[in-house]
């Protein structure tokens, strides 16, 4: 049907090209076309009755249904459609792509996620447990959706650098802790010592 569709729209417009047709009369006959299909479309739906299931498939309870095949984090985008007044799809508004995933799916560690939540500040929903991203940024929808990736790469990638911050921050902090313990740092000069007059005297 959606063959005949394309093919009937195809041939009026090669009509149109040819001065066969004018442009108001082609768009009159398309759209009585389209009608005429949908009618058509409708008879074959009711003749065919309900749509059957098998009785005898029993579903698997522990399977959201919802979900998409494969792994990792499952993105839920949020996308809208305006159209403009005299039929024009284009719209500002159109353009604009929100982006939401669960935070606990990214596998992040305990430092980790709060370096995240230190990034994104409020687009981080703690009761939902749930990251949104936003992107209005290109003209069009899709370059908008690469933005949103990126922009959720990125700041996996940086909230991945905590463990080793957290380490550095530790390591610094004992170190600290020591060099103000004249008992140790004697005890640690006195040892160097010895080791540099081993190596020096065989």
């Amino acid at each position: 049907m959606k063959k005949k569709v394309e093919e009937r729209f195809n041939e009026l417009g090669d009509m149109c090209e040819r001065g066969e047709l004018e442009v108001e009369e082609a768009y009159e006959q398309f759209k009585e076309f389209e009608d005429q299909m949908v009618m058509e479309y409708g008879k074959m739906m009711e003749a065919e009755g309900p749509p059957k299931f098998d009785e005898m498939a029993v579903p698997d309870l522990k399977k959201n249904l919802d979900d998409p095949p494969g792994e990792g984090p499952i993105l839920r985008w949020q996308t809208r459609a305006v159209f403009a007044p005299g039929g024009d799809a284009w719209h500002p508004k159109n353009r604009k792509v929100k982006m939401s995933v669960t935070v606990k799916e990214l596998g992040l560690s305990k430092h980790q996620f709060r370096r995240l939540r230190e990034l994104v500040g409020k687009r981080y929903h703690p009761g939902k447990d749930e990251l949104t991203i936003t992107s209005e940024r290109f003209e069009h929808r899709e370059e908008n959706r690469k933005d949103c990736l990126r922009t959720l790469f990125s700041l996996i990638e940086e909230a991945g650098k905590a463990n080793k911050m957290v380490e550095e921050a530790r390591t610094k902090y004992v170190k600290n802790r020591l060099r103000a313990n004249p008992a140790f740092m004697e005890r640690l000069r006195s040892k160097t010592m010895k080791l540099q007059e081993s190596t020096t005297f065989p």
